[in-house]
Parts: C-alpha cells; structure tokens; sequence
C-alpha cells in the first residue's frame, strides 16, 4: 500500500489568517462576556453581602450612599464593616453621629480626631453584645466624604464579643 501525499484543504495563508483572526475574535467576545458578568453580578453581590447583617437600629446618615457592607463570621462573632458615601461635609457628619448615636440605643464611649479623619467608638446600650467604631474621612481628590462603620456582635452574649476587639475606651 502506498501513501500518497495529498495538499492540505488550507493551503492558502490567507485562509489560515483569517481563521486565526476569527477564532481570536470569539475568544475576545467569550472574555468580555465573562468579564461583565463578573463585573456586573459578582463584585456587588460580594461587596453588599452583608447588608443585611447592618444593625437595623444603627443611625445611617441622611442621603449616604451604601458602597458596600462586608460580613465575616468567626467563633460565634459577627463582624460588619459598612461603608457609605455622600457629598456632604466630614463635619456634619461627625456631628450627625454624635447626636444620634447619644440619642439612640447607642452610646459613645470614645472620640478621636486625627489629622484626616474622625474616629466615633461606640456599643449598644440594649444589647450588650454588639460594639463598634465609625470613621468619617473625605476621600482624596473628590468633593465625597466617606463614613465607615465596623460593629462586632456575639451569637452567644456579651462575654463573646470582646473576643472581636473593635471596642475602645470606657462607657459613660
């Protein structure tokens, strides 16, 4: 039996190129497609997962936007960290925080103003469990202010929660 060498069906350069540009193409088209869904359904599901875990009686400040909300859990501790944004000034904010945080289930147990930003400590007055800090700080080269809140709470009660380590400072 012999073997008799046949031409290839592609035998044109041209014809190569042009599936090599098209498989290439669809290739780009497939990553795209992937990429926008990553970008459009994934990342913000990741970033407002925790959401629900913000406390409901926690003051939000009028007309922030949520930008995310994180939640982890660990040994019986849930720790949330929430940021919001809005327009309006770091002070007025600050000053939103300390009348309502005062006037609320909450109380603050500790102040600070640093250089770029305002430290608020705060716990929870009705349940001893939960406890956190808020920082309010302008964002670098914008006219937004960005106001970031972490609050631990205990599954289990208020002997837990200290194991999170987010409280500063003495109530009263």
């Amino acid at each position: 039996m012999s073997a008799t060498p046949r031409p290839s069906r592609l035998s044109k350069p041209g014809e190569v190129v042009a599936i090599l540009v098209a498989s290439a193409a669809v290739w780009v088209v497939l990553i795209a497609i992937v990429a926008t869904l990553f970008f459009a359904v994934f990342i913000p599901k990741v970033e407002l997962s925790g959401q629900r875990e913000i406390p409901g009686d926690f003051p939000v400040y009028p007309g922030a936007h949520l930008d995310s909300a994180i939640a982890t859990a660990s040994a019986g501790c849930t720790r949330v960290t929430a940021t919001w944004s809005t327009p309006d000034s770091p002070a007025a904010i600050t000053d939103f925080y300390r009348q309502h945080l005062a006037a609320s289930d909450w109380t603050v147990t500790e102040f600070r103003a640093l250089s770029d930003s305002t430290v608020i400590y705060f716990q929870s007055t009705s349940v001893p469990s939960r406890e956190g800090y808020l920082s309010v700080g302008s964002q670098p080269f914008s006219r937004r202010t960005n106001i970031t809140m972490t609050v631990a709470k205990s599954a289990t009660g208020p002997e837990t929660v200290s194991g999170c380590h987010v409280l500063v400072g003495a109530a009263g």
